[in-house]
């Protein structure tokens, strides 16, 4: 499902190398282009609704990233929680089930740059 966003005219909210999907009032179909064809007195000039092409793998390597790096956190803490240093593993415990206990998927939404 595609989310879209309303443009109501000003700068271009992406770099010129981004594919968007145009949605223009009253027409039926959408277009596909690079925000930057030809659409700079697009962008500035018309109101529509627009949303980046293929967002959602976007959205997925963002949060397998995410997720790596939650993996490669939790290893770390888990290599330190070895020592027998029993204050010391008490918090890395404790720091290793913050890290677990994190969601890659609402990381991945609140990271997403708003238009």
């Amino acid at each position: 499902m595609i989310d879209w966003i309303k443009h109501n005219g000003g700068p271009q909210p992406v770099d010129d190398d981004v594919w968007v999907e145009v949605l223009y009032p009253g027409a039926a179909e959408m277009r596909v282009r690079r925000a930057g064809d030809r659409m700079s007195l697009v962008w500035k000039n018309h109101k529509f609704k627009w949303s980046i092409l293929n967002q959602h793998l976007i959205d997925a390597a963002l949060k397998r990233g995410i997720e790596l790096g939650l993996e490669a956190s939790n290893k770390a803490i888990g290599a330190l929680y070895a020592n027998d240093v029993t204050d010391r593993q008490m918090a890395l415990e404790d720091a290793s089930m913050a890290v677990c206990a994190l969601d890659p998927e609402t990381i991945a939404r609140e990271a997403k740059p708003t238009a």
